[in-house]
């Protein structure tokens, strides 16, 4: 997919289309990444986005659909489209126009189509700054964390391997808000740790990222319980690290590794019905 050709198609449409008021190019597209797997995010904003997201003739042509997600932002709640095109994908989210003239970024942005002049300048961008949690959401992390671990435990030893890995990934979910402010904790939040583990080599210790590669396993049993040993034995570390260095209470961590072991140590008894 040829995107400057697209992008010129699509605001050429928007122009022509009165309820468009403004078309701008977001994320890593709009700060020049030319990877031929990076995709475009575009905000329109419109006098009625729900329109627009009823309507697929002004996305359909712009090439081949392959598949669709319509979803909502999980902030925002606007209704987006995901199009996923034959060696593209298009990500829009629909904005009501009113929304413009306060609109903030804290990422480069391009204005593509501004037709009543309420866009920001793209030279205003903010410099982007994490959050540091507070101590209730900081126990929610953990406490979520090693629910998920335990779970994954039982599940393994109940032989539901599937079960298993879907837990396994809600721990990672956590894990991730742990590195994320681990990092902020020792280096301010100024140090930008993105989202999603975007961007992890440019911002994440190396040394963590070299733990990481002991965090995954394959399908089997033996290999799912070696991943969440050294996944639990990270995320004990660093929270206990982060919680230091954020003033919060320490966790009992040490128990919680109990716990699982004794999970655990049930694959080696018979279990008779």
């Amino acid at each position: 997919m040829n995107y400057g050709e697209v992008l010129e198609r699509l605001v050429g449409w928007a122009a022509q289309t009165d309820s468009v008021r403004a078309v701008i190019l977001t994320g890593s597209g709009a700060n020049g990444d030319d990877h031929p797997l990076s995709d475009r995010d575009v905000e329109l904003y419109a006098t009625d986005p729900d329109d627009l997201a009823d309507e697929e003739s002004w996305w359909s042509g712009l090439g081949e659909v392959l598949v669709v997600e319509r979803l909502e932002d999980e902030d925002s709640g606007y209704p987006t489209r995901l199009i996923y095109y034959a060696g593209g994908k298009l990500d829009f989210t629909l904005i009501p126009a009113e929304d413009l003239s306060t609109i903030e970024y804290d990422r480069p942005f391009r204005v593509l189509l501004d037709k009543d002049g309420h866009a920001p300048d793209p030279d205003s961008v903010s410099t982007p700054r994490g959050e540091l949690p507070d101590e209730e959401e900081f126990e929610e992390c953990v406490h979520w964390g090693y629910a998920a671990a335990l779970m994954c435990a039982k599940a393994v030893v109940r032989e539901e391997l599937w079960s298993a890995k879907l837990r396994d990934q809600d721990l990672k979910e956590e894990l991730l808000r742990i590195i994320e402010w681990d990092h902020l904790a020792r280096y301010g939040t100024a140090h930008d740790t993105r989202y999603l583990g975007i961007g992890m080599s440019s911002w994440m210790d190396s040394d963590i990222r070299d733990e990481l590669n002991e965090c995954w396993g394959h399908f089997p049993a033996d290999d799912t319980v070696k991943a969440l040993r050294h996944t639990i034995d990270l995320f004990a570390r660093l929270a206990t690290r982060a919680g230091s260095g954020l003033g919060l209470r320490p966790f009992n961590h040490d128990r919680l590794r109990r716990e699982i072991d004794a999970i655990l140590a049930l694959r080696e008894i018979p279990v008779h019905s």
